[in-house]
This record gives structure tokens, sequence and C-alpha cells, in this order.
């Protein structure tokens, strides 16, 4: 009994076993913040070059804005990210959708239009740590919204 007691072979093992869920439970961790991280750092880049787009060309049609946003949205599917379009309408001091025809041109002298494109996608986490730190259901939608100026 006593040499059992001395024996320390397999210590080693039986730590590694109980340390090692925790080590991967974190790391799963890290990689589940730092997908969310990148997907909200490529909506944010998406919601940039779409309200770019609306500026450089007013008269675009909706689906433009959106094409030109979705183009952006690499490693992410394009197929989930959802594109607004709107500008601020000073007749009625707030946001409107974007019409098919393109925003209305001001008259008799160009006026500074404000222009909003809201970009959204749908992100859920793999580990359980970080989708109960996110949220109860495990799944969140990473939002971004760029606002320029353009004349009309």
């Amino acid at each position: 009994m006593r040499q059992l007691k001395r024996d320390e072979r397999g210590v080693g093992t039986i730590e590694l076993a109980l340390i090692l869920p925790v080590l991967i439970l974190l790391t799963v961790g890290f990689l589940d913040l730092a997908r969310a991280l990148n997907a909200a750092i490529v909506v944010g880049g998406a919601s940039q070059e779409g309200a770019h787009y609306a500026v450089l060309n007013p008269a675009a049609a909706p689906s433009a804005i959106a094409s030109a946003a979705r183009a952006r949205v690499q490693p992410l599917s394009p197929a989930s990210v959802t594109v607004t379009a709107e500008y601020y309408d000073n007749a009625t001091a707030r946001f409107v959708p974007w019409p098919s025809t393109g925003i209305p041109a001001s008259s008799p002298t160009p006026t500074g239009v404000v222009v909003r494109v809201s970009v959204s996608y749908p992100w859920s986490a793999v580990s359980t740590l970080v989708d109960s730190f996110f949220s109860g259901t495990g799944s969140r939608t990473v939002t971004a919204n760029a606002l320029m100026e353009t004349r009309r």
C-alpha cells in the first residue's frame, strides 16, 4: 500500500484529463468571439460600401445598392445579408425608403441629402459559453449603419 502512495505514474495524464476540457472550451469560446468580431467588421464595411455607392449613384435602384453592399460581405453568406437603403426627407424630417428610381432631384438648387444604408447579418455562436454570453437563444443579428451625404 505504501508503494502505491509513492507511485506517481499516470499523474500527468490525470491532470491533463482534468484541464483539457476547460482549455478546449476556452479555445472554442475565443474562436466564437473572433467570428463575431469578424462579422461586425465585415458588416460595417459592407454598409459603408453601400452608402458610398448610393452617394455616387443617387439615381440607382435599391437592388443595385444592395448588390454593391453584398459584394463586400465575404466570408459571410451574401444570401443571409439584409440591406436597406434610405434617405432623409427634409419635408417629413425622417428617413424614408429608397425609391426605385433613386432619390428625387432638388430644384432649383442642389441640396445635401443624407443617405443611410443598414446591413444586418444573423450570427449564431458555436459554443454554449459564448452562446449564453450573447443571448439565451444562441442567435444574434449583427447590424451596421452608414450615413453619407450627397448633393441632389
